[in-house]
Order: C-alpha cells, then sequence, then structure tokens
C-alpha cells in the first residue's frame, strides 16, 4: 500500500535518491533539505507501508495565486503502478487549496511517460523554452492546469 505524507528531514536521503535515479538535474541531498525550510515549498513522498520505503515524490512552490510543480519523480521499480499519478494528484489539491488558481510546470520535450500523465490530468500547452534543460541540452514543454472549482476532479 502507498501513503502520501509531507516530506519530513528523514525522507530526504531517499528523496535525493530517487530524483538522482530519474532526474539528470538531479538537485543535490542539501538542496532537497532546503526545501524544508519555505512555507511556500510543498513536498510530499509516497511511502511503500509493507517494505517502509520512500518510492517517489513531488512538491510544488506556491507564488501568489499560482502553484508551480517543481519535481515528481517514482524509483524505477516502482513506476507503471499509478503512483505518480497519486502524486500529482495531492500536490493539485494542496495547490487548489492554498488558493492556487493555476498550475506551471516544464516538461523535457523528451518525456512521453510524464507528458501523457500531465495530459490525462488535464493539462495543456502554454508554450516552450528552448535548450532549457542540460545534460543533456533539451527544449522544454510548457504545460498549464487551471485550478477551479468547475476543473479540479482528476
Amino acid at each position: 500500500m502507498i501513503e502520501l505524507i509531507p516530506l519530513k528531514l528523514q525522507y530526504c536521503e531517499e528523496v535525493a535518491d530517487i530524483a538522482k535515479e530519474n532526474l539528470p538535474e538531479a538537485w543535490s541531498l542539501s538542496g532537497i533539505q532546503d526545501v524544508l525550510q519555505y512555507d511556500d515549498n510543498i513536498y510530499y513522498v509516497a511511502k511503500q507501508t509493507d517494505k517502509g520505503e520512500i518510492v517517489g515524490f513531488a512538491g510544488i512552490m506556491l507564488i501568489v495565486d499560482e502553484a508551480e510543480l517543481l519535481n515528481i519523480a517514482v524509483r524505477k521499480d516502482y513506476q507503471g503502478q499509478g503512483i505518480g499519478q497519486l502524486l500529482l494528484k495531492k500536490v493539485i489539491e494542496e495547490g487548489q487549496a492554498r488558493g492556487a488558481g493555476r498550475m506551471l510546470l516544464e516538461v523535457r520535450r523528451s518525456n512521453i511517460p510524464a507528458i501523457k500523465l500531465y495530459y490525462k490530468n488535464l493539462f495543456s500547452v502554454l508554450g516552450e523554452r528552448k535548450n532549457y534543460y542540460s545534460n543533456p541540452t533539451e527544449d522544454a514543454i510548457i504545460l498549464e492546469k487551471k485550478l477551479n472549482k468547475t476543473n479540479n476532479s482528476i
């Protein structure tokens, strides 16, 4: 069973491992620990309750009335089990609960599984950023989801 819980200092090393495994631009352990210092950063981890291990995480940053999805990743051996969907749904709900009118994110153009997840959750293309990512250099697609009472189901 998967339980979604707020990120705590004790989970940061596992989150750093997941980030390193999945994200070419992965944060350092200290960078992940730093997000805990700011009230505008809201991070959740997916904990596999049988084993007690952290298998995924997602985080948003609130900026006035917007939420920006900063990171979402799931351990490779747990991908395809709906954990990314659970995490995305949770951070969308948190953004709405805290007054965000929309959620924004950037995604690598080549990250087809993530793009499919975002489209499934009613994100739409807002634009692109040329050469946004490094390691390797790649364009980003900017996606947006309106957050309101008529569009909050997933």
